[in-house]
């Protein structure tokens, strides 16, 4: 019988595709909703991500997940091999693969015309094009492809029926050739698929199922299998070849001639790896290999390495590398190979020593690590002075934590660059700019930036901890509040957004979230991570320090639309690059009034549902929902979300209408 485990490249054969059923089943979830939603692969070299989207696009596969399978396009380009591209030769492929997918004729019509010709023809069929891009970094890389066009990706998205499949090494927006690019709105339309070693069902799948088909089953020696290759499933396929083979040619094995085998093949996959690992990680290997404990400060690198699959805990306290032959290979020169290597001997099982000291659970130098979420740094327990007491929450750049300044004896928030960004110089500038910005603000109903800080090349802030919940946590826990507290913290954040506008800083994400109240209901307002310079503004009460402050601001700039977009302004759902202080208005006034309705304004049942409403909807009166609202009020709010700019009040002056609503002597506020 045929070695069924021979093939070293992607797989095209769905009836050869084993395992990834969770990954699968959510990426047709997505591509099946209402609306097909666009998915970003993302995974290590030779993890399968090309098998992945091969078999999405088989036609037996769609017919198994996907209702009316028969109305989908799929349409796979293969980028690997075009990293020299140009973008005319990408939409001519790309035309022409639609067109050939679709059956349609060739419309006399190139470029960005002949892909608008292809959809408009694909919408009158009732059609759906799910655009499947292998190594789509090929083209965040490539200087050829500039904001305009992944622009027009966004676009398509936006007015046709398109979703993406997309695969790449890391995260797009780490890939990308421009700061610009990274910041493109096209990449707000994702949702990332993290693909990783295989779960113990799918590795014993893949080692059982195909030999047993094929006469020399192997399930007997799965264990051993997974001991030399882990989960992952191409040192799986090169472990099982090995195997198989030896049962085919002797009917027994030699445990030393199957480790050479799978050294000599493996050989430059793992030196690839070694050799792409950080400082972090090449230490955490050292003490997996020594049998010492991690150290405190790499506790995040091998919580990744868990998740990742390259480690595997195995109860009381034990955990293993994915294979014992990965450091002793790594050390060793190849046969063809004149290096030396970096001796690094690992035993099969490694034991992890518990922690040098026993810790309380009020001892604020550990910091208490919560499962975390994809993606998320796990960080040392000390920044500087600052103790860490617990893990506060995050976003996209960075996480923030709950410390103890040890000198002053107050509690602080501390937030953090993740690790990931701390060496990427535009994602540090932008974690600086809200420093920078933060720091010419002093306003009661702001958070206070008390200093800025760095821990082993990893940037941090320390700011005022507010004590008490966002706004946000309010409006889920009581729904809509009683007018004159609408009118209180809604004056206190348009006084805080007034002290910012007056020297020429625009938040850009004004959302319950980023409203604090703190234990007597008083707001800060928090997250200046999306903040710009008002481009209209002086610079003139600047610092020598701060000159170049305008410079950072516009790393965000042309093209980008940033916020949440169901508080967004029309201006920033309309992708408009001017975003200016009123846009922040017209934030606060949603926050206004869903506080005043416990609803929001602008509703749909998708993103493009919302930012259609947002442009062109007129939102339902406050009064059908909350009949004792004062005029005074309504009229505010409905100021606030004026359409046009130039038409809404300045954030002073929505505060003092606020402020005369809460003092009118004719009203009894609820």
């Amino acid at each position: 019988m045929p070695n069924p485990y021979l093939n070293r490249v992607a797989i095209h054969d769905p009836a050869q595709f084993y395992g990834r059923r969770k990954e699968v089943a959510r990426i047709f979830s997505r591509l099946g909703a209402g609306r097909p939603q666009s998915i970003a692969v993302v995974g290590d070299r030779r993890i399968g991500k090309s098998s992945l989207l091969n078999y999405l696009c088989a036609p037996q596969v769609r017919q198994q997940y996907l209702t009316r399978h028969e109305e989908y396009v799929f349409v796979f380009l293969d980028l690997q091999q075009r990293r020299r591209m140009t973008l005319d030769d990408f939409l001519d492929i790309w035309l022409a693969e639609i067109q050939r997918g679709a059956g349609l004729p060739a419309a006399g019509k190139y470029g960005f015309d002949g892909i608008h010709a292809a959809l408009d023809a694909l919408r009158v069929r009732h059609c759906k094009l799910i655009a499947v891009f292998d190594e789509f970094d090929i083209l965040t890389s490539n200087r050829a492809f500039s904001a305009d066009f992944f622009a027009f990706l966004r676009s398509l998205a936006n007015n046709y029926e398109v979703a993406y499949v997309t695969s790449s090494g890391r995260d797009l927006q780490e890939l990308c050739h421009a700061d610009q690019i990274a910041d493109s709105p096209f990449f707000n339309i994702f949702t990332n698929i993290y693909l990783r070693a295989f779960p113990d069902d799918d590795a014993y799948e893949l080692i059982a199922r195909p030999s047993e088909a094929n006469g020399i089953p192997l399930a007997p020696y799965a264990e051993d299998i997974r001991l030399l290759s882990g989960n992952f499933p191409f040192y799986l396929q090169i472990a099982c070849s090995i195997y198989f083979e030896q049962l085919q040619e002797s009917g027994h094995l030699d445990h030393a001639a199957i480790e050479e085998a799978f050294d000599d093949e493996v050989r430059g996959h793992f030196r690839y790896l070694w050799e792409h690992f950080s400082a972090d990680e090449r230490a955490v290997c050292r003490a997996l290999a020594s049998g010492e404990p991690v150290m405190r400060e790499h506790t995040y690198v091998f919580e990744d390495f868990k998740r990742a699959g390259y480690v595997i805990v195995e109860g009381a306290g034990k955990a293993r590398w994915f294979s014992h032959r990965f450091l002793p290979v790594v050390s060793r020169p190849g046969r063809n190979s004149g290096g030396t290597g970096e001796h690094a001997p690992v035993p099969p099982t490694i034991e992890i020593a518990p922690p040098r000291r026993a810790v309380s659970q009020d001892d604020t130098r550990t910091l208490r690590r919560d499962p975390q979420p994809d993606g998320q740094t796990a960080m040392p327990s000390q920044f500087g002075r600052f103790e860490v007491i617990e893990h506060l929450g995050g976003g996209g750049m960075g996480d923030v934590f709950l410390a103890r300044d040890a000198e002053l004896g107050r509690k602080v928030a501390v937030k953090v660059l993740k690790s990931r960004y701390a060496h990427q110089s535009e994602t540090r500038q932008r974690f600086l700019r809200e420093a920078r910005m933060v720091s010419n603000l002093n306003h009661p109903n702001i958070a206070t930036l008390y200093e800025i800080g760095e821990v082993d090349g990893v940037p941090y802030l320390v700011m005022e901890y507010v004590r008490g919940k966002t706004l946000a946590q309010c409006l889920a826990e009581q729904g809509r509040f009683d007018c004159a507290e609408v009118c209180r913290i809604g004056s206190q954040a348009a006084d805080a957004l007034a002290a910012a506008h007056a020297i020429g800083v625009i938040h850009r994400d004004i959302k319950p979230s980023n409203l604090q109240l703190d234990a007597q209901g008083n707001v800060r307002v928090i997250d200046f991570g999306l903040a710009k310079l008002d481009a209209s503004a002086g610079w003139a009460h600047l610092s020598a320090s701060d000159e170049h402050l305008q410079a950072v601001s516009d790393i965000t700039e042309s093209g980008v639309l940033v916020g949440t977009v169901t508080y967004m302004s029309p201006e920033q759902a309309a992708n408009d690059a001017q975003a200016t202080l009123a846009s922040d208005v017209f934030s606060l006034g949603i926050v206004l009034y869903e506080m005043t309705t416990g609803r929001l304004p602008f509703e749909g049942k998708s993103y493009y549902e919302v930012l259609d409403a947002i442009l062109h909807a007129t939102p339902s009166a406050i009064r059908d929902w909350r009949p004792d609202a004062p005029s005074e009020l309504v009229e505010a709010i409905g100021a606030a979300l004026a359409k046009q700019p130039v038409e809404r009040p300045t954030a002073k002056a929505l505060a003092e209408r606020l402020r005369r609503v809460i003092h009118s002597p004719s009203r009894r506020l609820n």
